[in-house]
């Protein structure tokens, strides 16, 4: 069974259009038939609007999540990461104090364990907007679903 994917443009922006006439007009994607490559474009589109929809959500802006490309030194291979601004903000505080002399560089996993707090708040406000905001609901749904076929193919 192929599960079919409907992203409607009335929902995007919280249009109250009758879903029926919309989605008469917009292709049905099939997760199963996508390749690898529109697989990932299909979810960076997700990923954005579901950060997008997530930041208006909240006031905290220390949570707020920022995507970003970048190529990883030693390599030409892009890569995608969406971070907290709070974690951006304590990979560039390392960086100048370990440039500085004032402290050794720290590893990602180092970072992330002295932010467990942040992590933890991060948390707490991501589940209030699930449970709150359908939409957000909706899109973490869709985000799950491509990014196990992603897996499942990869």
């Amino acid at each position: 069974m192929k599960t079919k994917l409907v992203i409607s443009i009335a929902s995007v922006f919280g249009l109250l259009l009758p879903l029926t006439l919309i989605a008469q007009d917009e292709e049905a994607i099939v997760i199963e038939d996508l390749s690898l490559g529109e697989l990932r474009a299909e979810i960076e589109k997700v990923e954005n609007e579901f950060f997008r929809v997530f930041n208006l959500a909240i006031e905290q802006g220390h949570l707020k999540v920022e995507c970003d490309d970048y190529t990883p030194t030693g390599s030409h291979i892009r890569q995608r990461a969406c971070e907290p601004y709070f974690l951006v903000e304590a990979r560039n505080k390392n960086l100048i104090d370990w440039q500085n002399g004032v402290d050794g560089l720290a590893t990602v996993e180092e970072l992330r364990t002295g932010l467990g707090k942040e992590f933890e708040e991060l948390t707490a406000a991501m589940n209030e907007v699930l449970s709150n905001n359908d939409y957000f609901r909706e899109l973490n749904i869709i985000l799950r679903m491509l990014r196990e076929r992603q897996q499942e193919i990869e």
